[in-house]
């Protein structure tokens, strides 16, 4: 159609670009409204929890020294390490009050991926209101409090490529970071992109 058309042209792809729309769905629908069964897009992508979860843990996949909790029944609804006090961290997070989102201390221990067959102290995430919940606020904070009470145990640099932007590493390094000002400073690189998008949605 007249937007893979669009698209081919602006990014010179070269390829017959087929973009096929669904049927009686929204932008603003979550995936329960739709009555469908869910089925696992990856492996590690269980639930729709973990999917809403998983762009604020994403950021800091490339981490040897963190558990996104692969291996165990909760990927990516539940992180640890074995250098992570769950209470402590736990505690640093609820005192932010992040809209639709309490944390809670846990203890896992993986089957694979990193510290597989070590238990390890974590923390676990419960969505309380998903419609609140802003992933890019999560990711900040986390980023903050891993500096904060673990300071170095995270290699910034080799998630660069994930969070996108060095400016943000820079403050998260300083260690005095206000995570909702990163927040709305990604936000602000992002709306560039949005706008670029927009023409090319098919779904309002």
């Amino acid at each position: 159609g007249e937007l893979a058309q669009m698209a081919n042209a602006e990014r010179k792809w070269g390829v017959d670009l087929k973009v096929v729309p669904m049927k009686n769905w929204q932008r603003g629908d979550w995936f329960d409204a739709t009555g469908l069964p869910w089925r696992d897009p990856s492996p590690n992508m269980r639930s729709l929890n973990a999917a809403t979860l998983y762009t604020a843990l994403a950021p800091f996949e490339a981490s040897k020294n963190l558990s996104m909790g692969r291996g165990t029944d909760a990927p990516f609804e539940q992180i640890g390490a074995d250098w992570m006090n769950g209470r402590e961290m736990a505690a640093l997070l609820n005192s932010h009050f992040l809209p639709g989102l309490r944390v809670y201390p846990t203890r896992f221990q993986p089957t694979g991926s990193n510290f597989a067959g070590k238990s390890i102290e974590g923390i676990r995430f419960v969505l309380t209101d998903r419609d609140q919940f802003s992933s890019g606020r999560l990711a900040m904070e986390l980023a903050v409090a891993f500096e904060k009470l673990a300071p170095g145990k995270i290699d910034w640099q080799v998630n660069r490529f994930l969070i996108g932007s060095q400016a943000v590493i820079d403050a998260i390094k300083r260690g005095d970071a206000d995570p909702r000002l990163l927040a709305d400073q990604l936000d602000a690189q992002n709306e560039k992109y949005l706008a670029r998008r927009a023409r090319y949605l098919l779904y309002q």
